[in-house]
C-alpha cells in the first residue's frame, strides 16, 4: 500500500501533531515518521491526534 504524504496538511491533520512524528533535533520544520522524512506541516492518511498530556 502506498502512503498518500502531502508535504503541506489542512491544519489540525499536520505531522507535528500526529502520534507517530518524531520532530528533527536540528530542523524544527521537518522529523521522521516510520522512519520516512517528512515535514512537519506535511500530513498522510495515518494521521492520529496527538493525546492530551494529563496535569
Amino acid at each position: 500500500m502506498e502512503i498518500m504524504y502531502k508535504q503541506q496538511a489542512e491544519p489540525g491533520k499536520q505531522c507535528q501533531e500526529c502520534q507517530s512524528f518524531t520532530p528533527s533535533t536540528t530542523n524544527p520544520a521537518a522529523g521522521t515518521c516510520f522512519g520516512k522524512d517528512v515535514l512537519s506541516e506535511g500530513g498522510c492518511m495515518f494521521f492520529k491526534k496527538k493525546e492530551e498530556e494529563q496535569k
